[in-house]
């Protein structure tokens, strides 16, 4: 379960701590121990495996750079060409990093010179770069989670304006926080590293001649001087510039552009708690799986890790309802917000606001304004009655569930092999053996589910009395939820997975309840 504090901690206070350090050390080691603003290089061995690693990865990481610049202003804008380019910046500059960086550490083992002269922080920088890149490279050519620009950005730039919002980065995925952590803590323990030097590089580092001295008299000199003549003057443009960039960059908050989409129609951007709403809210947090228009085509959208592709919020179907006429009511729209479909993929989102929630409904309300659609009188659930029981559950499961789901709850019922969705694309029946329920476990809305239906699950409220449904949902709470029927299948020796498995969620197939 997550927990606020630890959200807060690790996304409110922890990256001021690192910021702190990242800027501020180079300071102090500049005035009391400059000569040690050194790559202690050992070039003067093995030079051409050194020549391949050096240039692979300082290359690599000027991509990176570059990138990651153009994927913090692009997501904050809701640019998706910015993003784009931040992919492929990040993905050639990422390999070319990690080649690098690999090459460099099997260097410094191995060879008995440089191992000699190696110190630990020479093995620490290599390992975290590898860490780091090796993660954010596995989350987007392996989880194809990619977009997550959209909400780091966002946050970033909260950080950046001392308001910072931790609730932004808590819908990230978990590979996508440890990029990030992994990220921050790397940037703390820099100025305490030989890559200190990085703050005192000439501009014309990249095309200088291999050996470029400056006299000692203005390179140590203990006075401050701004003439670019010694490390200290670059060492003050170099924070003074990425101070700069941080505090432009915080302004943008809030002014998200989507390419002359519909849905940049004038919305609060912040709650009257001074919080991210509206549609920057929507570009911080779902933009990357539903796309700027909310069409489902987010740069996310692909990713295996999901059981079906994102809805397209501006045309499909609302499901999970609690209407009587299957129209999606403002409290459903909030309700799956909030508790997301995890187990289809989407996140929870419990550390957004009300007035959040409410900015996030009202901009999914402008995507479906061309629609006509008016929510229905919600169905009331009345208590369960004690009549109700697990033995008629389950027999009211065998005559009205078990054709699709199965007579064990796995997902293989003899309708499977034709069912369709309501866009006409192949479904799956939930395997209910897992006891996954994609919205919730609460009886209330397992009730709901069998009385208003899914998708290719019809709605039984109409050919079920109340005291049958509540029986299905004892039995559903019995037997799957508990654990039961699956503990019943592995004595048997039954596997848990559908006989027949859905395929990768290619071409729109997807689940249902």
């Amino acid at each position: 379960m997550k927990s606020p504090f630890l959200t807060n901690l690790l996304w409110g206070v922890y990256p001021y701590l690192c910021i702190t350090l990242f800027l501020v050390v180079p300071v102090i080691r500049m005035m009391y121990r400059p000569f040690g603003f050194s790559t202690r290089a050992t070039g003067l061995f093995n030079r051409d495996v050194l020549g391949v690693a050096s240039l692979t990865l300082h290359w690599g990481l000027v991509l990176l750079l570059l990138g990651h610049l153009a994927g913090f202003i692009g997501g904050l804008l809701g640019l998706d060409g910015w993003l784009q380019f931040f992919y492929w910046a990040g993905l050639i500059g990422g390999f070319s990093a990690l080649l690098g960086s690999i090459i460099a550490l099997v260097r410094r083992v191995t060879m008995p010179e440089a191992r000699a002269m190696s110190q630990w922080d020479d093995y620490l920088v290599h390992l975290f770069l590898i860490a780091i890149m090796t993660v954010a490279l596995w989350q987007v050519t392996v989880d194809r989670i990619f977009g997550v620009a959209y909400t780091a950005s966002s946050w970033l730039a909260s950080v950046a304006r001392f308001a910072p919002q931790p609730e932004l980065m808590d819908s990230a995925s978990l590979i996508s926080k440890w990029h990030v952590f992994l990220a921050l803590t790397f940037f703390a323990l820099f100025p305490f590293t030989k890559l200190v030097h990085f703050w005192t590089f000439p501009v014309n580092y990249f095309v200088r001649p291999y050996q470029s001295m400056r006299t000692n008299l203005f390179k140590y000199q203990r006075k401050w001087e701004f003439a670019l003549r010694s490390d200290k003057s670059f060492l003050t443009y170099s924070l003074v510039g990425v101070v700069l960039f941080f505090g432009g960059f915080s302004l943008l908050l809030g002014h998200t552009r989507t390419n002359g989409s519909k849905a940049a129609k004038p919305t609060p951007t912040l709650t009257s708690s001074g919080r991210l709403a509206g549609m920057p809210l929507f570009v911080s947090q779902c933009a990357r799986c539903h796309g700027l228009d909310g069409k489902g085509d987010g740069l996310g959208a692909l990713s295996p890790t999901f059981a079906r592709p994102p809805r397209n919020l501006a045309s499909e179907k609302i499901l999970f309802v609690s209407t009587d006429n299957g129209i999606a009511s403002d409290d459903d729209l909030a309700r799956t917000i909030r508790g997301g479909l995890v187990s289809a993929g989407m996140p929870a989102f419990p550390e957004l606001d009300d007035h959040q929630v409410a900015s996030l409904v009202a901009v999914m309300r402008h995507f479906r304004s061309g629609r006509g659609e008016s929510p229905g009188t919600p169905i009331p659930v009345a208590a369960c009655p004690p009549s109700a029981n697990v033995t008629r559950g389950g027999e009211v499961f065998q005559m009205a569930c078990a054709p699709c789901h199965g007579s064990t709850g796995r997902g293989d019922g003899a309708n499977v092999a034709t069912m369709k969705d309501f866009a006409g694309r192949p479904i799956q029946p939930r395997d209910l053996t897992k006891g996954e329920l994609k919205v919730s476990r609460a009886p209330e809305q397992i009730y709901l589910r069998i009385a208003t239906g899914v998708d290719a699950m019809p709605a039984f409220k109409d050919s079920l009395p109340p005291e049958d449904i509540w029986s299905v949902v004892r039995f559903v709470e019995v037997e799957f939820l508990s654990g039961k029927m699956a503990r019943q299948l592995a004595a048997s020796g039954v596997k848990q997975a559908p006989a027949t498995p859905p395929k990768k969620p290619e071409a729109g197939a997807g689940s249902f309840e």
